[in-house]
């Protein structure tokens, strides 16, 4: 069974005809057959994300750093299935949300160029720190954190794995939401999600 039947059975989209519109909608934001290298240089390796390694890459022109996610692809369907975080972070620009640079489809790989946030993620200060957050901060993440997700559930968009690891702090102290892997974007105002997805507790 195809990808996008997989996706109509399990998170009822709508019409054929609305999944084709969404399929051509996909990719738009995506460079095909153009070498990212000529634009990006990777300095290295800052850690392993679910479907790949992370590398921090600067922008030649501009000097501005990324974290480049990289993915091999192995089919259309493949591409399809990670272009719905593509989509998602092109289409929903927030301060309280990791931005998008650009996204290319070279040599069977997806390398998706995301805002650098050199604070790290949530989980790693905390074990940098060797102590919990203070309430103080606490309540200023989970406030930023609930900004984003607001904004998110205006655009109809739905993040599904909500955790320390996916909240990213930049050296000026904003606080992003990242890692929308699994996320999904309904197409009604009102519309369940029966399915269990993102990581366990």
């Amino acid at each position: 069974m195809s990808f996008l039947s997989n996706f109509k059975k399990l998170f009822k989209f709508g019409s054929d005809e609305a999944q084709v519109k969404q399929k051509g909608q996909w990719n738009k934001h995506i460079r095909k057959d153009i070498d990212p290298q000529q634009f990006w240089e990777i300095i290295g390796e800052i850690g392993e994300g679910a479907f790949g390694a992370v590398y921090k890459a600067r922008n030649k022109e501009t000097n501005e750093y990324a974290a480049l996610k990289q993915v091999e692809i192995k089919s259309e369907e493949d591409l399809e299935d990670f272009a719905v975080e593509i989509n998602i972070l092109a289409e929903c620009p927030h301060q309280n949300i990791v931005g998008l640079h650009e996204a290319f489809f070279f040599d069977s790989k997806l390398w998706m160029f995301i805002e650098f946030c050199g604070g790290g993620a949530l989980d790693s200060i905390m074990v940098d720190l060797e102590r919990p957050l203070t309430e103080p901060m606490i309540r200023y993440v989970a406030h930023e954190m609930c900004v984003g997700l607001a904004f998110l559930h205006e655009h109809k968009v739905i993040h599904r794995d909500i955790k320390a690891g996916n909240v990213l702090v930049t050296l000026d102290g904003d606080v992003k939401l990242a890692d929308f892997g699994v996320s999904a974007k309904n197409t009604k105002t009102h519309q369940r999600r029966d399915t269990f997805i993102g990581t366990p507790y």
